[in-house]
């Protein structure tokens, strides 16, 4: 938001009533001028120029491009404070009055999602879009997806059941592809980051797209995108930003299998729950990714034994037929061994040096749990000792061959792209 202290505030005011509105705004000092030129020949050029061209600003003495997000009139927002007034591009008042007034649980969860999206400035954009394109019908809390953690529950033992079903649930924009069950002053959160979900989609693209029928080229490219998901590098604006629109038949195959996974990992963090995992040492009282009146929450630290216990639990402890917790037991494998090859880019990119692991070798995960499963379910040892060799041939291939010649492709600033179902690309800025 606009603040009058800015050193650009004396700028602003050449362009913008900044006495009647409040501005949501995004500045970038010394942009490139290849930049700055070719953003506005296409804004020059885009269909939508009028509505458009009075949301840029390039100041040429001070090389300053500004973007303007949002105009509210002040008196839309006087009932506000300055802090509160960040949220408001993508939560409704209501939403923020609740948010900076925690009095349970999912308050919590809904002030951990809310810093999220509003300290990454292309999520609160992403947001932002989201909430004018659906006018007074868009909803920050109810926009977050939640059958999933229903679905499982519904499969989860009675007695069970009964200590998770009132547990608040659901995704958060984080960076961080994982799970987390966190400990809060007012009762847990079970949240799974938007960004895993992704990761499993494009891994299973990867594995399974050459019985799908998917080329080469898009094959290779969804492997670089999981991996780039993975490590923070990609934009997470899918809502807006398609990478390349499947057909319906190969995404159906491709959400069926990540569907699996996410009840495993959903499954995974409700254990950690019901086992008392995040009532005994294994807490951590600190947790950065929340800024909430400098208060902390709990997060569990996930100690090896007490990860092990949680996969056998997501699995034996459903009411899901045979056929069905096969499907979750080998969704849990394809889990760990997505964790498993981007492990060993992480060490490639980022030796440990020494430095300890929080949570088991992928594979041991997997090994742990096969033989921990009733042996008629999921994939046979068989089966996985030569999905195991497979992959570390592959893997063994990528490292020497491809990744040292190409490590710009997973750290560069943009995305990447399905390059045989990506027909149009978005003009940054213009059309997201």
């Amino acid at each position: 938001m606009l603040d009058k202290n800015s050193e650009y505030f004396e700028l602003l005011k050449k362009h913008l009533p900044v006495s009647e509105y409040n501005f949501d705004l995004e500045i970038l000092k010394n942009p490139p001028d290849d930049y700055i030129k070719d953003f506005f020949k296409n804004l020059k050029a885009h269909k939508n120029y009028k509505e458009l061209k009075d949301d840029f600003i390039y100041d040429k003495d001070l090389d300053v491009f500004i973007q303007v997000h949002n105009r509210f009139p002040n008196s839309e927002i006087d009932d506000l404070t300055q802090e509160q007034v960040f949220f408001y591009p993508f939560m409704s008042k209501e939403e923020i009055k609740q948010a900076f007034d925690i009095k349970s649980s999912s308050d919590y969860l809904l002030r951990f999602r809310a810093e999220q999206v509003e300290t990454e400035i292309r999520l609160k954009r992403t947001f932002s879009k989201l909430k004018k394109k659906f006018g007074h019908k868009w909803s920050f809390t109810n926009y977050f997806e939640s059958n999933q953690y229903k679905k499982y529950l519904s499969k989860l033992s009675p007695e069970l059941r009964k200590q998770c079903i009132n547990i608040p649930h659901g995704t958060i924009h984080s960076k961080e592809a994982n799970g987390l069950c966190i400990k809060t002053p007012f009762g847990n959160i079970i949240a799974l980051s938007y960004s895993l979900r992704y990761f499993l989609f494009y891994m299973n693209l990867f594995q399974f797209g050459e019985h799908l029928g998917v080329k080469g080229k898009d094959i290779s490219s969804a492997f670089i995108l999981a991996i780039r998901i993975i490590f923070g590098k990609e934009s997470l604006d899918f809502e807006i930003d398609t990478r390349g629109k499947l057909p319906k038949s190969i995404k159906r195959e491709i959400d069926k299998l990540t569907d699996w996974q996410m009840q495993f990992i959903i499954g995974h963090e409700y254990a950690h729950h019901y086992l008392g995992h995040l009532e005994n040492q294994s807490i951590l009282k600190s947790y950065d990714g929340l800024n909430l009146d400098s208060q902390r929450i709990q997060h569990y630290t996930y100690k090896q034994k007490c990860e092990f216990e949680a996969d056998v639990n997501s699995i034996n402890k459903t009411t899901y037929n045979k056929d069905d917790k096969s499907e979750l037991l080998n969704g849990a494998f394809l889990f760990f061994m997505s964790l498993h090859m981007y492990g060993k880019i992480e060490d490639y990119i980022f030796p440990r040096n020494g430095r300890p692991r929080t949570h088991p070798e992928p594979i041991d995960r997997l090994w742990k749990l096969r033989n921990s499963t009733n042996s008629k379910l999921g994939y046979s040892a068989e089966i996985l000792t030569n999905f195991e060799k497979n992959t570390n041939s592959y893997m063994e291939h990528f490292l020497t061959e491809y990744l040292p010649y190409n490590i710009d492709k997973i750290e560069m600033t943009g995305s990447v792209y399905l390059p045989s179902y990506k027909k149009r690309f978005l003009i940054d800025r213009l059309d997201i």
